[in-house]
């Protein structure tokens, strides 16, 4: 009888210890007590944030509040800023293992990048042909260009570019529309496989017809990662969004 009695509770409190981890595991992303600053000027005051593992989160906000600048604690670019600082954790959950980005050395930093994504509004091309800005975050980890044209034959499809390039791959990625742009540097983040996609004002450059395309593209991404977005179009986050943080004064 005290054996039956012993083996249920061993049951029972086993049962709360897998629910407790599970619970611990089912944010990706925990912000504690942030504080951030651009020299004296405060931008973010103690703020509190979990952000769930396959989710889509919006940042809401009026210009100027420190939507960006949110995003950008969130991979640690943050630290590329010299009149910026800031206070407080953030727990990336990698792995089931809780690790607090905010501690990690600059050499850990490019790693860290390459599971957190920030995709910009504002398309950081670099000076290569658009195949090259496809093929280089694959060159830095040792692809080799041919195994790399799958890759990125199928996230130009993904961005719904391949079809406008598919035949100028060569050409300079400056050539491109803004639009086109914009689509290229998300597919350069895409072609990363990231853990948490960060993506900043993502189709403002995009007529409606594209928009939409991205947008489902977004919903799509979140089987597979993680996703927190910033958008000024109130109808693209209520149709995307499973939760939305709102910042203000």
């Amino acid at each position: 009888m005290y054996h039956l009695a012993f083996l249920f509770l061993h049951l029972f409190y086993k049962k709360l210890l897998l629910e407790g981890a599970k619970n611990l595991s089912k944010n990706i992303l925990k912000i504690e007590n942030l504080n951030l600053y651009y020299d004296d000027k405060q931008v973010l005051k103690d703020l509190n944030l979990n952000i769930e593992k396959n989710s889509i989160t919006a940042i809401s906000g009026p210009s100027g509040i420190g939507k960006s600048s949110l995003l950008l604690v969130l991979n640690q670019m943050i630290k590329e800023y010299e009149n910026a600082s800031f206070t407080g954790k953030v727990y990336f959950n990698d792995d089931n293992k809780d690790i607090d980005i905010t501690t990690l050395s600059n050499k850990e930093l490019p790693n860290l990048r390459k599971k957190i994504v920030y995709v910009s509004q504002h398309p950081d091309i670099l000076p290569f042909s658009i195949f090259e800005n496809l093929y280089f975050p694959l060159k830095l980890q040792k692809i080799k260009k041919d195994d790399a044209k799958k890759l990125i034959t199928e996230v130009l499809k993904k961005v719904h570019l391949y079809d406008e390039v598919k035949n100028r791959l060569d050409d300079s990625a400056y050539l491109l529309s803004g639009g086109q742009q914009q689509r290229l540097i998300l597919a350069r983040a895409l072609i990363l496989k990231p853990k948490v996609l960060l993506l900043d004002e993502p189709t403002a450059s995009l007529n409606e017809e594209l928009a939409l395309k991205i947008e489902n593209l977004i919903l799509e991404l979140k089987k597979s990662c993680t996703i927190v977005i910033i958008s000024h179009f109130k109808s693209q986050i209520l149709n995307v969004a499973d939760s939305i943080f709102s910042l203000e004064y």
